[in-house]
């Protein structure tokens, strides 16, 4: 039986966790590639993380390193030496949204990035831009194709929705409007969401899921169709994974808790409690939850790597056509705590809980 005192608990041992394995600077670092560790990215995520724990007054570092390294085009990155990218950029956004009021200018900017990213066409936003320059940091050939690397993609875009709107874009001006058209033509049959960057699908469709719903741009029967389809993919011990045989992960399981949590009201409570509990027992002794390779970088040219298996992937490599941990645990560890936190949050009181 989960108590209240067991889920407080397990809050604040993966709050200490993660403060403990920030850096003097006030960053986190993880994932370890060819481009090095992520500081930027990694840290946006791990503050808004932090933050759902009622941890902003431990944050006060981090916004400031992630405001002094703001680019002079408004953005973020995978780290200081990689150009700046949507996926990093918003979620610092959505990290310095749970802060102090900080001078509208930073927002501002770091909106002007987002929206620049966006495809008129098809209205998806992209990680890259040719013009950011990644081709010539990661060495490509003149006239090499990165083309995988430029287009837009629903893990990018769900996140961007969400972060453009906290910081006041219109939910029925057109940046939105044509965003969330293009996430309804991404969505699968199965009610997910396809991802570019990482492993499986939890984290594609929970930020996704969260956009079209943000945006009045889903009804609530098809909302249902994807709630099915991640309760049909929990596994016995209460966890997911992001592959159809391997076992469960908490970076799954922790996205897989929160797109239910959505959604409280259509009976998926105890679902997502299962689910709590598989976290609770599988969090180490320090805090943290083990890691996997989790972060897919396909080649630039690979503009769907879903038609590789797991195992045609060299996972724990460096270059690219790899799956790699977060070696520090702490992307994953935030994830975890982030669902613990939301459960915490929306659960009602019943037998379960003393």
């Amino acid at each position: 039986m989960m108590s209240t005192t067991e889920l407080n608990a397990a809050i604040t041992a993966a709050g200490h966790f993660l403060l403990s394995r920030r850096g003097g600077g006030g960053l986190w670092s993880d994932f370890r590639t060819e481009a090095g560790r992520s500081d930027e990215w990694v840290s946006g995520f791990a503050a808004y993380a932090l933050a759902q724990a009622g941890g902003a007054a431990d944050l006060a570092a981090t916004f400031d390193a992630l405001i002094a390294r703001q680019r002079r085009n408004g953005g973020w990155g995978y780290n200081e030496f990689i150009p700046a990218d949507s996926d990093s950029t918003g979620w610092v956004l959505l990290a310095l949204s749970t802060a102090a009021a900080r001078k509208p200018s930073i927002a501002q900017r770091g909106r002007r990035f987002l929206r620049s990213h966006q495809d008129a066409a098809i209205g998806g936003f992209s990680t890259y831009l040719a013009r950011d320059g990644i081709d010539r940091v990661i060495g490509a050939p003149a006239g090499a194709v990165i083309d995988g690397w430029l287009q837009p993609q629903p893990c990018v875009t769900g996140l961007v929705v969400q972060s453009l709107l906290v910081q006041g874009e219109r939910v029925d001006g057109p940046t939105v409007r044509s965003a969330v058209a293009y996430l309804l033509g991404q969505r699968t049959g199965s009610g997910a969401w396809p991802s570019y960057w990482w492993k499986g699908q939890a984290y594609s469709t929970y930020l996704c899921l969260k956009a079209v719903w943000a945006a009045h741009g889903l009804a609530r029967q098809a909302v249902r169709t994807t709630l099915q389809t991640v309760l049909a993919r929990q596994r016995t011990d209460g966890g997911w994974s992001d592959t159809a045989d391997g076992p469960s992960e908490a970076f799954a399981t922790a996205f897989s808790i929160l797109v239910l949590l959505l959604f409280p009201e259509l009976g998926v409570m105890a679902d997502a409690g299962r689910g709590v509990a598989w976290l609770l027992r599988r969090q180490d002794d320090g805090g943290g939850w083990p890691t996997a390779p989790i972060l897919r970088i396909p080649a630039p040219m690979t503009a769907k790597p879903d038609g590789m298996t797991v195992a045609s992937w060299s996972a724990i490599e460096r270059g690219t056509s790899i799956i790699v941990p977060d070696q520090h645990a702490v992307y994953t560890s935030s994830a975890a705590l982030w669902a613990l936190c939301a459960y915490r949050t929306l659960r009602r009181p019943t037998a379960m809980f003393d």
